[in-house]
């Protein structure tokens, strides 16, 4: 490999950049990072896959390392079709896994379908952090700072966002995974990857572990691009 590939850092569609900004600042040591913006995508009307795709890709990187987090990783296989064969290995942290053809209500419990449609007025619903008791978000980020900024990007979904079929698109076999599980809640994502033969860890801590915990999470994620590197 000529030169380190671009890690391409994308976020759930529900929340923004300052989910990745604590792990990206301390891989900007060692890598190119770029964490695209997707604030206000999910707002409105679809197509939503298309418009993340298009909004995430580079097209000016020969070699692209994918990360996502959360609802991100479900849409890293229509990114990595758009850069058109760029893609060298996709990172999954406590993310959803593609689900081809399938909405995300497809393939999430019906009652979490149940209570997001309660929820929704005229087919929208709030920002995430009022999906939750008030002190779940203080919970899972203490620090104050950290807090506002992140809480400062969160806006209204659109319910029709989560009830949009993914396209039929996979990533190319040739595409190095690996999963890293934060939460219990993902545990059954966790579990597929590890059939799937990804390399899979887990990191006893939290969903916003990204946030408060950025060293491990960049240390597994620099271990991966110097293994990229070095084939």
């Amino acid at each position: 490999m000529s030169q380190q590939p671009l890690l391409l850092m994308v976020h759930s569609p529900l929340v923004g950049r300052a989910t990745w900004r604590p792990v990206a600042e301390l891989l900007r040591d060692r890598f190119e990072v770029d964490v695209p913006s997707l604030h206000g995508i999910a707002a409105g009307p679809g197509p939503y896959a298309r418009r993340i795709a298009d909004q995430v890709a580079r097209p000016y990187y020969d070699e692209v390392v994918l990360v996502g987090h959360s609802g991100a990783g479900a849409y890293l296989p229509v990114i990595a079709d758009t850069l058109g064969g760029r893609v060298i290995g996709a990172a999954f942290v406590d993310a959803q896994l593609p689900r081809p053809g399938l909405s995300d209500f497809d393939a999430s419990p019906p009652d979490f379908r149940e209570a997001l449609t309660e929820m929704a007025v005229e087919g929208v619903l709030p920002p995430w952090d009022q999906w939750y008791p008030p002190e779940v978000t203080t919970e899972l980020i203490p620090q104050a700072k950290q807090r506002e900024a992140f809480l400062a990007e969160l806006y209204p979904i659109a319910l029709a966002y989560f009830e949009e079929p993914m396209p039929d698109t996979v990533l190319p076999s040739e595409t190095q995974c690996l999963y890293l599980q934060l939460s219990e809640g993902y545990q059954e994502q966790a579990d597929r990857a590890e059939a799937l033969g990804w390399s899979t860890a887990r990191l006893a801590a939290d969903h916003l572990a990204v946030v408060t915990r950025p060293e491990p999470v960049a240390e597994f994620l620099s271990e991966f691009v110097l293994t990229l590197a070095n084939q």
